[in-house]
């Protein structure tokens, strides 16, 4: 396994997730504008990284990414998230 200094950090701006009864996998993409009015919403997009935990690992770690959200919201306002409502929008 890479040490910390030789893993590299990748960019996503679409996550798609798979269940199955012991794991969960959230497949992270990448794509530009222009992908996406090329390809439309189904199109192909490049896989930048796949992560696959299990049920429980998944479920542990929504409270933490809830606190890390409302944290960084209380500190400098609202995140805007398509399909949060309109009180997400700046």
């Amino acid at each position: 396994m890479p040490s910390l200094n030789e893993m590299s950090s990748v960019y996503s701006n679409e996550v798609q997730i798979f269940g199955g009864p012991f794991d969960m996998v959230l497949e992270f993409h990448e794509r530009t504008p222009e992908e996406r009015i090329a390809k439309g919403v189904e199109g192909n997009y490049s896989v930048v990284a796949r992560l696959v935990m299990s049920q429980s690992h998944a479920k542990s770690m929504l409270p933490l990414l809830a606190k890390v959200i409302a944290d960084y919201e209380t500190a400098f306002g609202p995140i805007p998230a398509p399909g949060f409502g309109d009180s997400a929008r700046p």
